[in-house]
């Protein structure tokens, strides 16, 4: 198809956006109501999933999710006219190095989006968030799309090696979008992994990230060890805190946020990967509270699952509040390590180490003295000792001098 087209006498087809397995993405215009619209050309084998997946969907009203605005059929073909989104994918959000509370607060956008459509009557989960379903807009406000639609084996398959405890998918026999608490788990483990592509470590110019072959997961240097914690438990599902719903994530995340806004930054080691950002706190704004929608409250979390913890998020300081159960470990100078074995490897000297439940709370995160500290110390003891024998011997010489000049 080529650009230039008008559809349905209304929508003309200005630019080639994307070409996908499933369909070609264009930008065009409204030329009714003067509008950039995103226009979804779907071949004839996909209709009836985008049909299903519309209809769950067309009622959709949120800040974070990419309106839906005309179902229209021309000829053979099928086109899906969308809200267009100026502003970056997920490609172009690897590229920045974003600040740890900026990947924060999209997390807890990705959340509310999520929460909203599987709250109230909707009852939908996402299925198939991936890369390819996240925009940013010129505001900051990230935009999820592609909701009921079918998932992206190859994306899941290859991340399987990360935490998924021999689960892919859940409830794969169910309609594509129907909720269930497993693909409640899918779709909060799906979010743990965009976040550890934002903040795991790659080479600079990277578009993508790739699944780590031996399963462990491994965070710049200069990432809050909470915020590791965090994305670890919401991607391993056999964690001891596994997180497993959006709306327990969210509210960690905002625990989180607003401990490390005001948090003094720790320093980083000598030799650890550069970033172009540091995690120096900055200005935060967190992310509203999770509405409630159609007169419901949001779905509350059954006893014993995820989300329990949020008053170990209180303190101010980056190393408090630390989980017990996590399988994290800081090297001085090496990416942050999870292991989705959920066993903590020997640490390295000087290195904090996540702890085990039983831990005693006063050395979950303790400080160690750097490096020649000690070696300092001792020179100044023998200048002082030596100080005081040279001012004894010179007392005494005064002294019997005194004495024999006097007889």
């Amino acid at each position: 198809m080529e650009t230039g087209r008008v559809i349905c006498r209304r929508y003309l087809l200005r630019r080639l956006i994307k070409q996908g397995p499933f369909c070609t993405v264009y930008q065009g215009l409204d030329q009714v109501l003067q509008r950039p619209v995103a226009v979804k050309a779907v071949p004839p084998s996909q209709v009836s999933v985008y049909r299903t997946a519309l209809r769950m969907t067309a009622q959709f009203s949120h800040p974070h999710i990419v309106g839906l605005y005309d179902l229209v059929g021309e000829g053979d073909q099928f086109y899906v006219v969308q809200e267009y989104v100026e502003g970056e994918d997920f490609a172009a959000l690897l590229q920045r190095q974003l600040s740890p509370l900026e990947v924060i607060e999209l997390g807890s956008q990705l959340c509310q989006a999520l929460v909203y459509a599987a709250s109230g009557t909707r009852r939908v989960c996402h299925g198939d968030l991936t890369p390819s379903a996240i925009l940013r807009d010129r505001q900051g406000f990230l935009r999820v799309n592609n909701f009921a639609l079918p998932s992206d084996l190859a994306y899941f398959n290859a991340w399987s090696v990360v935490g998924a405890a021999g689960i892919v998918l859940s409830d794969q026999e169910l309609p594509w979008g129907q909720a269930s608490e497993g693909r409640l788990d899918d779709d909060t483990r799906a979010v743990g992994l965009l976040l550890y592509q934002l903040l795991a470590g790659r080479p600079a110019g990277a578009t993508s990230v790739e699944p780590p072959p031996d399963g462990r997961l491994r965070f710049l240097r200069a990432i809050p060890p909470e915020l590791c914690d965090l994305v670890a438990r919401a991607i391993m599902r056999d964690h001891p805190q596994h997180i497993n719903r959006p709306e327990a994530l969210y509210m960690e995340l905002k625990a989180l946020g607003e401990a490390l806004e005001t948090a003094v930054p720790a320093s980083v080691a000598v030799g650890a990967p550069a970033v172009e950002e540091s995690a120096v706190a900055r200005p935060f704004t967190p992310a509203p509270l999770l509405p409630e929608t159609d007169g419901q409250s949001l779905p509350s979390l059954p006893g014993g699952e995820g989300g329990r913890r949020l008053s170990s998020f209180a303190s101010s300081t980056p190393s408090a509040g630390l989980h017990p159960g996590s399988a994290l470990e800081l090297s001085p100078a090496s990416p942050t390590v999870a292991d989705s074995s959920l066993k903590v490897t020997p640490a390295q000297p000087q290195a904090p180490v996540y702890p085990y439940a039983g831990t005693p709370p006063s050395t979950h995160f303790r400080p160690e003295a750097e490096p020649g500290q000690e070696q300092q110390q001792i020179p100044f003891l023998l200048l002082l000792v030596c100080g005081l024998v040279i001012f004894a011997c010179f007392f005494a010489l005064g002294f019997f001098l005194s004495t024999l000049l006097l007889h």
